[in-house]
């Protein structure tokens, strides 16, 4: 029976007040230490019956939020809030209570029962992770929640088809009679999660009436309150489920339906949407010009994306998504993530490797995909080049959306975004970009969607965040942690002897040491991640990380292929005696932008396969690889004097707090407080302003930093406006000011060339320049402009633009260097050295269709345009490598030698590889291919713009670049490989293809390419739909239904309806094998012209 609905408000009002809020806190406080398994002698003076205590209030909350659900005049979000709370309250209780054995289960049960009628699915799952109850019923609904549902056909199919007892009291032939109804409830449900049949739950709710009144006759208290929170349960489900939720969203029907029955048959089965993604997909999926996706790290903004993806390219045939992601090992993450949701429906997705070129292979890749993934620079590279990609494309999405602000690479950014947002503006695009980190989301809005209000805002995630402070005094390890009672662990580390080697010195005896040791300790919980924020200390750390798990710590489980592939690349990349293959070893993961870029695709590969022990990473991590992390600790926030902003710090520490792994996240912020008094107290303010995150900087644009800073110096210097607009219009050319604004040349770097970009796209001629009003009044600059001085700020680009018209006005001439993609300066350099180019080009030609040693010919050209480059492209690179560096390196870098041996020959082999011949040098190499006329000079066009793609990977061929670009992430694999005449002249796809199918037991490898062959056939098999055969056949079908399901108990072989209401026991043998189809969801029997045909609702299981 329902409480009143004023009696429940009352009743809620009292339990959060005085003494019972008090012991609600030393419930949560006592559930921190017993988790971390803390010694009961450092426990404070909880209440003796708290457990009684905190039980019975957990049940008064139970029943005023039933209550409130059920009443009709109530209010259901409150009555859902006052399940969640007694759900925590059950869950903290007895989840890590060990004296608690006798009623344990049962009351996790009903915690993780409350906490998913609360939507808190994730919670639910970790609340009923380890338990098993003693009763049918129960074991149904926890199989349910926590989306087993090969367990939860084998249960339900145990009790449905189980004989009715024949000699029992009344009592215990009730039970039986709720358990089986129960069990046929499930199967209704089981049905609609296949086919998004609404009516079942008008059936399921008239079934579950009457099992309650049932219950409450007999006295069925347990019963009674399980069927009562089942209602409330399913209730949930139909409202939050993808049939409930999608359809309305999405035109197309085939492909939405067949999108939802592929996330139910995921390993991790997808069923709901999250509170924070219903509330999102309205404005997401929305007859608008795009919105803002501001929701919490975890919070479900990728699926989002993910569903707006598809109904673009459901409903715009032949279309194309472009998702830009602003970090390559972002790229690669979200390519993983969208594949195994695309693929499967057809839909093709391709990454594009590298920094700021664009090639022959890009292009093929760009055809073959619906999808395309993409930094900023790459695709400003790939549009300026003539791919063609703009014209297919109908959304953009703009990952990790709030990466704009006063550094260079982010007002370039912000100019292309500004450049690219015009362009979807005038064409019907959407724009969507997605922010976990966003306190002025509205500005952003107004820039990529036009509408301050087209904001789709949640704080929900699927875990708690619990804050704390890691306490080093020299002798042992507090943690205080931030909550109501203020809980702490006393002595949480203590220093004490190694214990093993030869070291004499205690452990830990640090910070380092404490913060590596307490790692360690959490690491029995989940992931732990060691944040700091200078790359240089994450040696060190792991060394300390290692110390702490022991002297012979075992060998990390990780999936053997992808760690055959991760050592295979450490041997080419690292020293033998590397710490980070060391640390990987023990599960321990050592991460930075210092990491070669194989040995950092490969680490992240094998994160994203499992969940490490440890993870020490710098700012690189926390802005791309999606890892569940359970702990961050803080090891130090400072990359410089400067520490890292509020919205840095919880763009890290967002992450702590895995779905269906964590209950609450942990971060901790490590503190010495050995060192000065006000040392201690200004890094415990700085760890309060972090946890604050209401007070996160807001986003600001880089271009209004830059001309307002023209426009200050313009007042500091007492001159006059007017004559300062005139002489950047005049370049400086006719002013006697050009002294005091020298500087500015170098700032318009870094908007000339998408000015000139813009120009060409957006102007009608060079007198007229409505198009930069039109373009930058919508800008983030001028948005977030003082109204005051808009007009200067565009008198400013006015007069920038004109300057660059004059600069250059042959119109073939600015096609040229706009396409180039380097900043102006440069690529006006390079067409006023175009001879000297072209004159390269064509001796390389020549003397390449001769006798000539290809890498010998490789070598001089390089070589020459380095010379050149480190001349008259210096600002591009922000340390100039010697020449005599170069000269050891090139030769063996474009020849694909292993780097660690090249590394032993120069010491500067590393950095060299990554930043100059992986990022700088084909970045101007691609700007040279550029202008040349493809239709006239398309020999020299294709010399240059190969020659990139060389110098980028450090290979020597096409055959050996398609292969690497087609999943071969080894250069000396991919070089091995290129010998074979099966991938001479084939194109990327056909390579793919080759690859998958080619056994490594077939031809004579190294154990290098081996690996290699291994994992990508292993991933082609894990890819691959399940196929299933059955034989037709012919059966009665009078009265049937025309879909049956074929299930099985103790060896017996049935086919039901999805009901249940018709059941019939079969033979299963050789002709008809009902076993092999048994109990596997989403097979059923489909009558089809008298004849009885095996099916598949899942995309991932094909009937042959």
């Amino acid at each position: 029976m329902s409480i009143p609905s004023d009696y429940a408000t009352d009743l809620l009002n009292s339990l959060s007040q005085g003494r019972i809020k008090n012991l609600i806190a030393q419930t949560d406080a006592r559930r921190i230490l017993q988790e971390v398994k803390e010694t009961a002698e450092n426990y404070p003076n909880f209440d003796p019956s708290l457990t009684e205590k905190a039980t019975y209030i957990a049940y008064a909350l139970l029943s005023c939020g039933c209550s409130m659900v059920e009443n009709e005049d109530a209010e259901t979000n409150e009555g859902l809030l006052a399940l969640e709370k007694a759900g925590k309250i059950l869950s903290d209780t007895f989840r890590f209570n060990l004296n608690e054995d006798i009623n344990k289960n049962y009351n996790l049960l009903i915690a993780g029962m409350a906490l998913y009628a609360a939507k808190q699915y994730s919670r639910a799952f970790i609340a009923l992770k380890d338990i098993n109850a003693d009763f049918e019923v129960g074991q149904i609904i926890i199989s349910f929640i926590k989306k087993d549902f090969k367990s939860l056909l084998n249960v339900t199919s145990n009790v449905f088809f189980s004989p009715t007892p024949k000699q029992s009291d009344l009592r215990s032939f009730d039970e039986w009679v709720i358990t089986h109804e129960v069990a046929r409830c499930f199967f209704i449900i089981i049905d609609f999660i296949h086919t998004g049949n609404e009516k079942n739950f008008i059936l399921v709710n008239d079934i579950l009436e009457k099992l309650l009144y049932l219950s409450s006759e007999d006295n069925l208290t347990l019963y009674w309150l399980v069927i009562r929170l089942l209602k409330i349960i399913l209730s949930t489900f139909q409202i939050s489920s993808l049939w409930s939720v999608l359809p309305p969203l999405l035109p197309a029907r085939h492909i939405t339906e067949k999108y939802i029955r592929l996330l139910s048959s995921f390993k991790s089965p997808v069923t709901e949407m999250w509170p924070s993604q219903t509330a999102s997909l309205p404005l997401a999926l929305g007859d608008n010009s795009g919105a803002v996706i501001n929701l919490r790290t975890s919070g479900g903004k990728t699926r989002v994306a993910e569903i707006a993806i598809l109904k673009t390219l459901s409903t715009h045939i032949m279309s194309k998504v472009l998702y830009l992601a602003p970090f390559r090992s972002l790229a690669f993450e979200i390519e993983h993530s969208l594949n195994e949701t695309f693929l499967p429906l057809g839909i093709t997705v391709s990454q594009l490797y590298g920094g700021l070129t664009a090639n022959v292979t890009d292009f093929e890749l760009i055809n073959q995909s619906q999808i395309v993934i993409a930094t900023p620079e790459k695709t400003k590279a790939l549009i300026r080049c003539g791919s063609g990609i703009e014209a297919e494309i109908k959304l953009i999405v703009i990952d990790e959306g709030h990466l704009v602000g006063a550094e260079e690479r982010y007002i370039r950014n912000e100019m292309f975004l500004t450049h690219i947002k015009e362009f979807a503006s005038r064409n019907g695009i959407r724009v969507l970009l997605l922010s976990a980190v966003l306190p002025n989301a509205d500005d952003l809005a107004q820039w990529v969607a036009d509408d301050s209000a087209l904001v789709a805002k949640s704080e929900w995630k699927p875990a708690l965040e619990r804050l704390g402070l890691l306490l080093w005094d020299g002798t042992r390890v507090r943690l205080e942690w931030k909550s109501d009672g203020e809980p702490f662990n006393p002595n949480f580390i203590q220093k004490g002897p190694l214990g093993f080697g030869r070291r004499r010195t205690p452990f830990p005896n640090n910070k380092k040491e404490a913060i590596a040791a307490t790692a360690v300790r959490l690491a029995q919980n989940g992931t732990v991640m060691i944040y700091s924020a200078r790359a240089n200390s994450i040696n060190g750390l792991s060394e300390s990380v290692l110390l702490a798990l022991g002297e012979h710590p075992e060998d990390y489980p990780w999936d053997n292929s992808l760690w055959a592939v991760f050592q295979s690349i450490c041997s080419e990349e690292l020293n033998d005696n590397d710490i980070v293959l060391k640390a990987a070893r023990k599960g321990v993961i050592c991460h930075s932008n210092r990491l070669p870029t194989l040995v950092r695709i490969s680490i992240e590969r094998l994160m994203r396969s499992k969940p490490p022990l440890v993870i020490i990473a710098s700012s690189t991590l926390g802005q791309g690889v999606n890892v569940g992390i359970s702990t961050v600790i803080i090891a130090t926030p400072y990359y410089s004097r400067e520490p890292i902003s509020n919205r840095d710090f919880w763009n890290i520490c967002g992450r702590a707090g895995r779905a269906f792994s964590d209950a609450e996240g942990k971060i901790l912020y490590a503190i010495d407080t050995q060192k000065a008094k006000w040392q201690v107290v200004k890094d415990k303010r700085l760890a309060n302003s972090y946890f604050d995150n209401q007070r996160m900087e807001e986003v600001h644009s880089g271009l209004l930093v830059a001309l307002r800073f023209i426009l200050r110096r313009a007042r500091n210097t007492n001159t006059d406006f007017n004559l300062l607009v005139e002489a950047i219009a005049n370049d400086f050319t006719e002013s006697d000011i050009s002294d005091k604004f020298s500087w500015l040349n170098d700032l318009f770097d870094y908007l000339d060339d998408e000015l000139l970009a813009m120009r060409e796209d957006f102007g009608v001629d060079d007198t007229n320049l409505d198009w930069v009003d039109d373009v930058f009044r919508k800008s983030l600059a001028l948005i977030q402009a003082e109204a005051e001085n808009e007009e200067h700020y565009l008198q400013l680009l006015r007069a920038r633009t004109i300057a660059l018209q004059n600069q250059v006005k042959n119109k073939a001439n600015r096609k040229k260097l706009v396409a180039s993609g380097v900043p102006l300066s440069v690529s006006k350099s390079i067409l006023e050295n175009i001879d000297f180019f072209r004159s390269l080009a064509t001796s390389f030609i020549q003397e390449l269709a001769g006798e000539c040693d290809p890498i010998e010919l490789l070598d001089n050209i390089i070589r020459k345009v380095e010379i050149w480059s480190n001349e008259n492209a210096s600002g591009l690179i922000e340390s100039v490598p010697d020449q005599v560096s170069l000269d050891n390196i090139r030769r063996d870098w474009i020849s694909g030698v292993a780097l660690v041996t090249i590394i032993n020959s120069e010491q500067k082999a590393g950095r060299i590889s990554k930043e100059y011949y992986g990022f700088t040098l084909p970045w101007v190499i691609h700007a040279i291919s550029q202008m040349f006329d493809i239709e006239v000079e398309e020999g020299i066009v294709q010399t240059y713009s190969t020659l990139a793609m060389f110098v980028e990977l450090g290979l020597p061929n096409e055959t050996a670049a398609s292969i690497y670009m087609a999943g071969v992430r080894s250069r000396s694999a991919a070089l091995e490989l290129s010998t074979l005449d099966a991938f001479q002249n084939k194109a990327i796809s056909e390579i793919r293809q080759i690859l998958l199918n080619l056994s490594s037991q077939d031809i004579s490898l190294s154990d290098k390419s081996r690996v290699w062959i291994d994992l990508l056939s292993k991933f082609y098999k894990d890819q691959k739909p399940k196929k299933i055969s059955f034989p037709t056949f012919t059966w009665r079908s009078e009265g049937l239904s025309h879909k049956l399901y074929p299930r099985e108990n103790n060896g017996k072989h049935f086919l039901t309806s999805s009901d249940g209401y018709f059941q019939e026991e079969v033979d299963s043998n050789d002709d008809l094998p009902f076993a092999k189809v048994a109990n596997i969801s989403g097979l059923f029997f489909e009558l089809n012209h008298g004849v009885w045909q095996l099916q598949s609702y899942s995309p991932l299981i094909l009937v042959e």
